[in-house]
């Protein structure tokens, strides 16, 4: 007999996220929970939804003025100067939203807490900043590369996040013209182990590693990521042009990791964008590429 209780659906996701399923079943089966479960607004706690009305509102109205949010984020690298990364600017990165308030919420819910009902209000947020950081790099020809997650995670979500919401724009025809998506950057498992600050590791066993990476500074949270990803061998993505793509930009430190293992299999990375960032500029929310 089949479990149509609450607590038995739930159970019954739960056991279906941990499995290693493809990842849109996973999402499926996470939305249906989702659907047939009591729900709140993820913001507010208004009954009935995952996301009220008003606060949707809220969300859609913050993604839409993206800004370039590279000079709050201190361990990227260098720009693209002539085929050389350069140390007089920064790697540009391009936020739909500033990731706080209800904005940050919905980012955490749907990552983290099964709500991938959610997508549909971040899908459009992310492509709005893909076409208008594709248009800046020159899209002609570029790859978008999301950052990729770990199998743990995916394990335990039973999605990937990013993929998911890549994945729906792909298949809707909605990424930018002349753009495709590729995962040419994989995580290394010797890299991941022997690189990892000890904070970092400590944490990891004990469930803490996202707070971990808040609390290191500046060099632990360098060597937290170092080495722990790979796009090829030397010279194997030469010619490539490519954006980096991830959730939230907060130091930095992951997207700079990507552009390094894009770099060294000899790709060009143009840049990075983002649904959000950890901090607004300090004037102008329609700053320019490379503005303050």
């Amino acid at each position: 007999m089949v479990d149509l209780s609450a607590s038995g659906l739930g159970r019954a996701a739960d056991r279906c996220r941990l499995q290693p399923l493809p990842a849109a079943m996973g999402a499926a089966v996470a939305e249906l929970a989702a659907a047939l479960l009591p729900t709140s607004c993820v913001v507010c706690g208004a009954a009935d939804s995952s996301l009220c009305p008003r606060c949707r509102r809220a969300v859609r109205r913050s993604g839409t003025h993206p800004w370039y949010a590279q000079d709050a984020a201190e361990l990227l690298p260098g720009a693209e100067t002539d085929g050389d990364s350069s140390a007089d600017s920064v790697l540009p990165v391009l936020a739909a939203g500033r990731y706080a308030g209800s904005l940050a919420r919905v980012v955490l819910a749907y990552k983290n807490h099964g709500h991938t009902d959610l997508a549909a209000v971040l899908r459009p947020m992310l492509a709005g900043v893909l076409h208008q950081a594709a248009a800046d790099a020159g899209r002609r020809g570029l790859v978008l590369v999301p950052v990729p997650g770990t199998r743990r995670a995916l394990q335990r979500r039973g999605y990937s996040p990013l993929g998911l919401l890549l994945g729906s724009l792909q298949a809707s025809g909605l990424l930018p013209a002349q753009t495709t998506v590729k995962p040419l950057v994989r995580l290394s498992g010797a890299g991941l182990r022997s690189r990892l600050h000890p904070e970092a590791l400590s944490a990891a066993v004990s469930g803490r590693a996202s707070s971990s990476q808040k609390n290191l500074g500046r060099r632990g949270r360098r060597t937290n990521v170092y080495g722990t990803m790979t796009a090829g061998n030397p010279g194997s993505l030469a010619g490539i042009r490519t954006l980096v793509v991830d959730d939230v930009l907060t130091t930095g430190s992951t997207i700079a990791e990507a552009a390094r293992a894009l770099r060294a299999a000899g790709a060009r990375v143009e840049g990075a964008a983002v649904i959000a960032a950890t901090a607004a500029p300090a004037s102008d929310a329609n700053n320019t590429k490379g503005g303050a």
